[in-house]
């Protein structure tokens, strides 16, 4: 028993000393923790940019809705006081006025004085003054849409009429290049929505867009027109629209991105164009045959209302990491 407790002893008086010899740990260096409100995001469009996608830059479930580029043809306003009609140029829609009162037996295409939408949504529009405003009664015109050249031949082309129902309803007659009746549609407008859509060729009433408050801003194949050239220089680009009902945006290239606070942008010029972002969020480099992201650019989103909210935005790559083409990747912050 006495050599036990000797023992004991003996382990408890050298313990101290063989933690004593033990190497220090040596502190590790945790990288510093990134800011809590900085969002970072990445969308496919696929490589020829054949995806239309709406945005939610709130919610970590960002993509809110995403749809071929070439499955609407029209789009139309649900605003209670609107009746503006919209195409689809990134498709290649364009629309001429007959001018009639009724459907041409034959319409000749080659005389057809072919329109366009502006891409800030301004007043250009083709449709914009279908019906007179006050009493939203048609002005009884015949309109021909082309649907462009992806389009079936022999849905490519509709003659068609538009009337307004009551209770914010679209009503549109439509026939084919002989004055053949092919269907008629009520297009009811939905007050969740900013709009609907209608594709002739199958034909169908299409409701894909978010609820109105679920979406800042989609990515979409977009028309743009070089006024400087004559005639003008119709293009193709693939941008960004806003959801002008619930955002404004401002673009800047003097503030740095990770300093702007919002005594900083509450003087700055906002916009509620439509492509106030626009498709110059990146440029073409013809050195290195890529697309460059301007980092440099600050677009600043502010929520309408009488206590707005806003946020600095801004696009850092174009590809993903395979090296693919229509991959926009961008960052999102809270300005306070």
């Amino acid at each position: 028993m006495r050599l036990f407790v000797n023992k004991c002893i003996w382990i408890l008086i050298m313990l101290p000393m063989f933690y004593a010899c033990e190497k220090a740990e040596k502190p590790v260096v945790l990288p510093p923790k990134p800011s809590d409100s900085l969002m970072l995001f990445q969308v496919n469009l696929g490589e020829n940019y054949e995806d239309q996608v709406y945005i939610d830059f709130l919610d970590s479930n960002f993509i809110k809705a995403s749809v071929k580029n070439k499955d609407w043809d029209l789009a139309f306003d649900c605003s209670i006081e609107s009746n503006r009609i919209f195409m689809n140029g990134g498709k290649g829609v364009f629309i001429g006025v007959l001018g009639h009162d009724d459907f041409l037996n034959k319409v000749d295409l080659n005389s057809v004085k072919w329109r366009w939408d502006e891409a800030s949504g301004g007043d250009s529009i083709v449709l914009r003054n279908w019906c007179h405003a006050p009493t939203r009664k048609s002005f009884d015109s015949i309109y021909i849409i082309d649907r462009g050249t992806e389009s079936e031949p022999d849905k490519r082309y509709f003659q068609f009429k538009l009337t307004y129902g009551s209770f914010g309803t679209y009503i549109i007659e439509t026939a084919d290049l002989n004055g053949k009746k092919v269907f008629s549609a009520f297009i009811n407008k939905d007050p969740y929505k900013a709009q609907v859509y209608l594709n002739f060729g199958k034909p169908q009433i299409l409701n894909f867009e978010p609820k109105l408050y679920d979406w800042q801003f989609c990515f979409l194949k977009a028309r743009w027109i070089y006024y400087e050239f004559n005639p003008p220089l119709i293009y193709t680009v693939t941008g960004v629209h806003i959801n002008s009902r619930i955002v404004s945006v401002a673009v800047d290239s003097s503030l740095n991105f990770e300093t702007i606070r919002k005594k900083d942008v509450e003087q700055l010029k906002f916009s509620s164009q439509r492509d106030v972002v626009g498709f110059d969020w990146k440029v073409y480099n013809f050195n290195n045959g890529h697309y460059m992201a301007r980092r440099y650019v600050n677009y600043i989103f502010r929520f309408k209302g009488p206590n707005p909210k806003y946020y600095k935005l801004r696009f850092t790559d174009y590809y993903s990491k395979q090296g693919l083409k229509g991959s926009p990747k961008f960052e999102v912050m809270a300005i306070n």
